[in-house]
């Protein structure tokens, strides 16, 4: 009997496991973005946040059990909850890298997870793996769901594959795919898929052009499919230090449910394009017109956003007067614009971006710059979640700073000391349950609590509606790494 490409591409899909990377930082997008809640945790365009649009499109072709997230350890407790949200399976599929490594090691990461569970399934042939980043934009679900089955069914063939999106302008910002010749017996309901003849990173303005009236190249989305046994083979050959790292995943010493992460830190950071792509043979690039953008900088937002009748895409608490063409985009405050044209304006409660629509590329730069300055504007918001809840700075200033501290219910922090600062509590809603030395007591709504430096103490929410207390520090130093954790219900590191 003779096996149509549909049902081959079918059959692939289910031996296939999705790989959801989450890790990055979303620079260009600040100062919304930062780098403990960067772009995809963010909702820019709806109610989901683009994790949650990535991980329901992923659920529509995988059953959750083959659903890998892969992110940062600093990332983890929100990307669960997000993930949770959605199905609340998922909650034990996020896999936390120690440090960011690039794509190429997290990818391992996943095909790791996939691999137990097929060693778990009693699953002989070695798994498929679709990677997809979590912070793009696709307009058309259908038609990617049917080139992600028609990328399996070439991966199954042994083709390591790549989704390639039609150009419809001369961009300069994202990598292109030229293509080769067409395969044959293309399931052409499901995409056209060529050879690939090479890759192009980041061309100049001319040569986008050359690209785009030639019409022999993709832009690159960042999308994969593997054959597990193919991408390990890669490795071992192009990639020696990472193919030896991968031999630690047969150490039984490895704590479980965390593969791998021994030794991660000193993995090189490569992306999977640079380490692996650009030498392997045989890759074929599926035609990806589903409506793509990666959403990579305020000019797309603004591109693919619902225009009023003057051409702007206006959001949150915002006065537009007499502008045009513009984005105005408020976080925090009243956004009052007056008599713009072409101009970026987006503001959150600790900083505002001001700039000409064609110089959104440089928000980069401004990043960079308060890196120098060892900004905080780069890592955190005023607000700042935390897998118990969440904390607002009010005020600060040298020696000094006020807190709004929320606690979910039944959750607490760890048990912890300073050795620079001395807090004083009181609380505004809700019950408390204070550990400070040795000693607990409950605390209602305005009632306080001082916890001198240098001693242990542990904040618990024991009721059934959040917790809200301000927290007023003094001291010498005040930052986020002057704690020691003694014990902690989330696992997180002892210090910092």
């Amino acid at each position: 009997m003779t096996i149509s490409p549909a049902n081959a591409s079918a059959a692939a899909l289910d031996r296939c496991h999705a790989v959801i990377l989450a890790g990055g930082s979303g620079t260009r997008l600040w100062p919304l973005s930062r780098a403990l809640f960067p772009k995809q945790l963010l909702a820019l365009n709806g109610d989901l946040s683009l994790l949650q649009q990535t991980v329901r499109r992923v659920l529509s072709l995988f059953p959750p059990e083959r659903v890998h997230i892969v992110t940062n350890e600093e990332h983890v407790f929100e990307v669960r909850a997000q993930a949770r949200a959605l199905n609340e399976r998922l909650d034990t599929q996020v896999l936390a890298e120690p440090v960011g490594r690039n794509t190429l090691p997290a990818i391992l990461l996943g095909l790791d997870a996939a691999m137990g569970y097929a060693e778990a399934d009693g699953t002989a042939q070695p798994p498929l793996l679709a990677v997809f980043p979590s912070d793009h934009q696709l307009h058309d679900e259908a038609r990617w769901g049917a080139a992600v089955t028609r990328g399996a069914g070439l991966a199954a063939e042994g083709w390591t594959v790549t989704f390639g999106v039609p150009p419809t302008t001369p961009e300069t910002g994202y990598g292109y795919i030229r293509r080769g010749k067409l395969l044959p017996n293309a399931d052409a309901a499901k995409g056209a898929a060529f050879a690939v003849d090479g890759f192009v990173e980041k061309p100049d303005l001319e040569t986008a052009r050359g690209f785009l009236r030639q019409g022999m190249h993709f832009w690159n989305s960042g999308m994969f499919v593997f054959n597990g046994g193919v991408l390990l083979s890669a490795v071992e050959r192009f990639q020696p230090a990472l193919a030896a790292w991968w031999t630690t995943r047969a150490d039984t010493t490895l704590a479980p449910g965390i593969p791998l992460t021994h030794g991660y830190s000193t993995l090189p950071s490569i992306s999977i394009d640079y380490g692996i792509m650009e030498h392997v043979d045989r890759i074929a690039v599926v035609e990806a017109d589903f409506g793509w953008d990666d959403l990579g900088s305020w000019e797309a937002l603004y591109r693919l956003g619902a225009k009023d009748e003057r051409g702007c895409v206006v959001q949150g608490d915002t006065m537009a007067m007499d502008c045009d063409d513009c984005l105005l985009l408020s976080r925090g405050g009243k956004l009052v614009a007056i008599g713009l044209s072409n101009v970026i304006a987006v503001q959150t409660r600790d900083a505002t971006l001001i700039c000409a629509k064609d110089q959104v590329q440089r928000v980069k730069d401004v990043v960079e710059k308060l890196k120098t300055e060892k900004s905080p504007l780069v890592d955190v918001h005023l607000t700042v979640r935390r897998p118990w809840g969440n904390y607002t700075v009010l005020d600060e200033g040298p020696g000094r700073k006020v807190k709004r501290i929320e606690v979910n219910p039944g959750a607490r922090l760890s048990l912890q000391m300073h050795h620079h600062r001395s807090e004083h509590w009181v609380v505004a809603k809700g019950a408390a349950l204070v550990q400070v030395g040795n000693e607990e007591r409950t605390l209602t709504e305005n009632e306080w609590v001082d916890i001198p430096k240098a001693t242990l103490h542990r904040l618990t929410n024991p009721g059934r509606i959040p917790l809200e207390l301000i927290e007023i520090q003094s001291g010498p130093y005040l930052g986020e790494d002057d704690i020691v954790r003694f014990d902690d219900v989330y696992g997180r590191r002892k210090e910092g």
